[in-house]
Order: structure tokens, then C-alpha cells, then sequence
């Protein structure tokens, strides 16, 4: 392979002396355009196929150095290969080299094949005018295949130097492919790269330079893949805008002209659907104005937007019970001792169904359990928008809104009633889901007795139930008493805080935190550490801890985006309990590198 290189190179410097190339305008310089086609395999082992890719790429890299050459990429080669449909073509054969160079605009080319590469690699190697199919070189070349770099450098620095004995500094080899192994998992990653797979050409490249941080290629165009899937990403998030955006407006309109009153079967069906698609797509909205990561609650200077897309939704929402209803109250039918839906997939029109797809809506079918739904958004900001994907915003609308957490209540009690006219194992799930919900919430809130009562009130219904000994362990956590140290530490935070009981608050307070953030927002995060530190900062115990627990909320708040708090905490309690400005810049750099403060500028 060091051979064929510098051969290859020796020739290609040689040729303005005997063939005509091409001027270029600007500069009247003489620069032969070359073309390096893929090897052909004649190894007899079709997994080596792929190899030739990373042989071509590696030399148009390696000579492209050299200033007297213009070096067609690989990645035009690629294309036109693909536009041809010739990827199985020998590209030893003349009239093939021909084709592909008169193709890319090029004056020579060089090409060969594979003969074999373990232990020794063994290459033929051709240089050919394209125009007169003159073959200018013809040689056969061998090397140890884990020596490939060293070789390389050695042989293209001799060849370089004794035709261009005045050159002022020598070119140097730029790939860096280390030994054929290593090219071969290369020639992967950038096949893959070909066939569009670019998240797994990502994950390949980036286990070989992992492997070989040396091999400069390899991680060149790891890099230019990671920009290109970027670019891909965010084309896909700008269609998916444009096409939400067309499909809100399409759903209000229709809401806005029909009557679901006046509807049949199919047209009803649409009009759900199209309400569905409303409250999808102002759920996407309001994930915007949350932090990107978890836990997702409002940014700060977003909470009125979040609150207002919240309202929005819960209008939406409130429609939407009452349609479902009004729609299985119409078109159902009594099938044995329930009445049922025909079909509870919800119809789009044909001219509409691709777009909802593009946009990733769905499912759209009828909801069955429509309070429960709605209850979740409402009591525990949870929200779907589409595809089976949901997110939880926190605080909820009903953490900011005592009349909104009494609608939801009563979502729950309605989904409770009707419950009560399913078969029994229907009603006992459904009953199930509804009672659950409510006492997670009410424990959410810090409410344990009414928690404690409400999954009480199942087992009283369903002294039998599958459910019976998960409800009764959550009973147990709440009172402290549950099988999981971890959870009973959680639910009963609040009386360890007060007596400052080191164990408790080491073991509940990240649960805390997290149960804060979510019902009152970012700025949790910093009043629960100042309300442990007032409380209990002079406690022995917990002295030793408090450094730690400061960090957690510190790192809490920066993931928020609360910044401010995050450089509070840092620069002043932080240092106070020992800790260093090293370890901030630690936790900046690492964790949350958003909230780096900017270098003044200089003078």
C-alpha cells in the first residue's frame, strides 16, 4: 500500500513532462486532474469488498496534499457510481475507467485491486491517461499490513523530494491509517455513510479513532459526519414545524366550521382527530419554554408562556371530554352487557393522512378513559404529543391553579363512576388507574392522609383485586413502614427535615428535590437547601454532608437553567463549607457547561 501511494504520486508529478494537462485560467498554472477509483477485490473474500472505499479515500487525502495535483473527492466518485448504477463494475477494465473519468472531469486515474491483505498485502496498481486509455504505470506492490503508516510517510517524503528536489517544505501524509485492520472498520463507517446511515457510520468511526487517535482521516470525517447528522436533525425539525404548524391550522379551521352534532360516523370520527391534533401541537409548544432535560420544568422568564399554552390546552381538553362522550353516546353499539365503537381509530381524510404521519401524530384513536387523560395533564402536567411520546411539566397548571386541582379531582371521580358500568375486571383497572392517580397526586402535594385514605378506598371496593398488595405497599411507604427504605425516606422527608434525622434527609432529599421542582419550579431548588441549612446548618451530623446536598440543588437549579442560583450557592456557601473554586469549574465544565459565565472582553 506505501508503494502504491508513492508510485502513484511519483507519476503524477511527473506528468506535465509527457502529457498535455489542462491550464487552469487564473493562474496559468499546469494542474492534472486525477481520479482515484476503487480498488477491485480479488481476494475471493466479499467481506473485503468494502475495503477499496477506505484505500480510495485514503489516497485522494494523501495526494490532495501535494499543490501541483487537483485530486477528485471520493465522495464524487461515490455519486456517480450510484447515478451509473456500477458498483459492482471492475474498474480495471478500460472502457469502465474511462466512463467514471470523463464522468468526474478528470485527465488520469488510478486504479487496482486487491490481491490480499493478510499477513502481507499485496496490490497491483495502474495510472491511466483517460483520453487514450495509455496505461502509464503498471506495478505490483507488497507490505506488511500493520506497518501501513510508517511505510507510507517514508515513501511519499523519497518520492516527493527526488522529483521536486526545490519544494520548500515537504508534504506530509495526512491520513494516518495505521495498519489494514483499522482501514477496513474505516471503510465501514464511510459505506455507511453512502447508504445514509449516518447515525451508525457515526457510532463506527467513533469506535475507531476511540481505537486509533492517531488515524487523522478517521476522525475528520467522523467529524463531518456528526456536522452532517446535525444539519439532517435540524432539517427534520424544521419540516416537522412547518408541517405541525399547517396541521394546527387545518384543525382549527375544521373545528371552527363544524358542528360534531351534525356529523355521521366518519365525519365525527375526523373531527376527534382533528381535536387531538390541537391539543398535540400546543403540548409541543409548551415543551419549548421547559429545560431541555430532566427534570422538565418551566425556564425561568417562560413561565407565563408555559402557563398560557397550559390554559390553551386545558380548553382544548374540556372540549374534548364532552365530544368523546357525545361521540360514544351516538355511534356506539350494545354489544352484550356494554356498548362499544364500531372502530376506535380515529379517520383523517386520505389527502391528510401523510401529513400527520411526517408530522409524527398519534395514535388517533378514541380514548376510552378520556378523564384520566386529561386528569394526568391537569394534576401531574403530563402531556402526549405523539407517537406514544408524552413528557411531565412541572409545576402543572393544578400546582398553580387551586380551581384547576379540583377540576381534575372531579375528572377522576367521573372516570370512577363510569367505571362502575363495565364487565368486573374492566371496572376493577379502570377503577384502578382513576384511585391510583388521585393518590400519587395527593401525595405530589404533600397530602399523605388523604392519600393514605383514597388507595384505602380501593381496597375497600376490591378486597380481591390483583392490585391489592402494590396498593397496600404504598400505604405502608407513605406511613414509613414500606418494604423500600428508599421510598419511605421520600414520603416521610418532611418529619426527618424537621428533626434534622441525618439518615432521613440524606436518604429522601434528592426525592424531595425532585418532588419541589416539580410542583413549585425552579426556584425549589435553592429554597430546599436554604430551608435545610436555616434548619439544620449547626447540626454535627449533617455538617459533614451539607457540601454535598448543596451541589445536588445547585446542580438542580443550573439544569433549569436558574444560573444565577447556581453561581449564588457555588461562590458563597459552597466555598463556606470547604469546597473550591477548582470544583466549581469542574461541575461548569462537566455538568453544566450552559452556565460558564463569558470572559470579559478584552481592552
Amino acid at each position: 500500500m506505501p508503494r502504491l501511494l508513492a508510485f502513484a504520486l511519483s507519476l503524477l508529478l511527473a506528468l506535465p513532462l509527457s502529457v498535455q494537462a489542462e491550464e487552469t485560467p487564473k493562474t496559468g498554472n499546469f494542474k492534472p486532474v486525477i481520479a482515484v477509483l476503487y480498488f477491485d477485490n480479488n481476494t475471493g473474500k466479499p467481506a473485503l469488498d468494502v475495503l477499496r472505499k477506505g484505500f480510495a479515500d485514503m489516497m485522494v487525502t494523501d495526494l490532495s496534499t501535494v499543490q501541483q495535483l487537483q485530486v477528485v473527492e471520493r465522495e464524487k466518485l461515490q455519486k456517480l457510481l450510484d447515478e451509473l448504477k456500477m458498483q459492482q463494475s471492475s474498474y480495471f477494465d478500460p472502457k469502465t475507467i474511462q466512463r467514471l473519468g470523463q464522468g468526474m472531469g478528470a485527465q488520469f486515474a488510478v486504479t487496482g485491486s486487491l490481491l490480499a491483505v493478510d499477513p502481507t498485502l499485496r496490490i497491483d496498481v495502474r495510472l491511466v491517461e483517460i483520453a487514450t486509455s495509455k496505461v502509464l504505470l503498471a506495478e505490483k506492490v507488497t507490505g506488511r499490513k500493520n506497518q501501513l503508516f510508517d511505510l507510507q510517510q517514508q515513501l511519499v517524503s523519497r518520492f516527493v523530494k527526488a522529483l521536486l528536489p526545490k519544494i520548500e517544505q515537504l508534504p506530509k501524509p495526512r491520513s494516518r491509517a495505521p495498519d489494514v485492520d483499522t482501514l477496513l472498520n474505516y471503510s465501514q463507517g464511510i459505506d455507511l455513510a453512502d447508504q445514509g446511515k449516518l447515525q451508525e457510520a457515526s457510532v463506527q468511526l467513533a469506535s475507531v479513532v476511540s481505537k486509533a487517535p492517531m488515524f487523522v482521516l478517521a476522525r475528520e470525517r467522523h467529524e463531518q459526519i456528526l456536522a452532517r447528522l446535525k444539519k439532517s436533525q435540524e432539517r427534520r425539525t424544521e419540516t416537522l414545524s412547518d408541517v405541525s404548524e399547517l396541521l394546527n391550522q387545518q384543525a382549527e379551521r375544521f373545528l371552527q366550521e363544524k358542528n360534531l352534532a351534525s356529523l355521521n360516523a366518519e365525519e365525527g370520527s375526523t373531527y376527534l382527530a382533528w381535536r387531538l391534533i390541537r391539543m398535540q401541537y400546543l403540548a409541543r409548544q409548551l415543551r419549548k419554554h421547559l429545560a431541555p432535560n430532566h427534570p422538565r420544568v418551566m425556564l425561568p422568564g417562560h413561565e407565563p408562556q408555559a402557563v398560557e399554552l397550559m390554559t390553551r390546552w386545558n380548553e382544548q381538553a374540556r372540549a374534548f371530554v364532552q365530544e368523546s362522550t357525545t361521540y360514544f353516546q351516538r355511534f356506539s353499539q350494545q354489544t352484550g352487557e356494554f356498548r362499544t365503537l364500531p372502530s376506535t381509530t380515529l379517520q383523517f381524510p386520505r389527502e391528510d393522512e401523510e401529513r400527520v404521519r411526517q408530522a409524527k401524530y398519534g395514535p388517533l384513536n378514541f380514548d376510552d378513559d378520556v378523564h384520566l387523560t386529561v386528569a394526568k395533564a391537569l394534576l401531574q402536567g403530563r402531556y402526549e404529543e405523539g407517537q406514544d411520546e408524552d413528557f411531565q411539566a412541572g409545576p402543572s397548571l393544578s400546582d398553580l391553579d387551586p380551581s384547576v386541582e379540583q377540576e381534575g379531582f372531579r375528572l377522576l371521580e367521573k372516570a370512577v363512576e363510569e367505571a362502575a358500568t363495565l364487565p368486573p375486571r374492566l371496572r376493577e383497572l379502570r377503577t384502578y388507574r382513576a384511585i391510583d392517580l388521585h393518590g400519587e397526586v395527593l401525595m405530589r402535594k404533600g397530602r399523605t392522609e388523604e392519600a393514605i385514605a383514597r388507595w384505602q378506598r380501593f381496597l375497600d371496593l376490591f378486597p380481591a383485586a390483583s392490585q391489592f398488595n402494590s396498593v397496600s405497599e404504598k400505604i405502608k411507604t407513605a406511613l414509613g413502614v414500606g418494604s423500600n427504605s428508599h421510598a419511605n425516606a421520600g414520603a416521610t422527608f418532611s418529619q426527618s427535615l424537621e428533626e434534622c434525622d441525618k439518615s432521613g434527609i440524606l436518604a429522601g432529599y434528592s426525592q424531595e428535590l425532585y418532588r419541589r421542582l416539580m410542583t413549585r419550579g425552579y426556584k425549589a431548588a435553592r429554597e430546599l437547601f436554604v430551608e435545610l441549612d436555616t434548619r439544620c446548618g449547626e447540626s454535627k451530623e449533617l455538617r459533614p454532608y451539607l457540601r454535598s446536598l448543596l451541589t445536588s440543588s445547585a446542580l438542580s437549579a443550573a439544569q433549569a437553567r436558574d444560573c444565577a442560583t447556581f453561581h449564588e450557592l457555588m461562590t458563597t456557601r459552597f466555598l463556606a463549607l470547604n469546597g473550591s473554586t477548582s470544583d466549581t469549574a469542574g461541575y461548569l465544565k462537566n455538568y453544566v457547561p450552559h452556565c460558564q459565565k463569558a470572559e470579559p472582553a478584552t481592552p
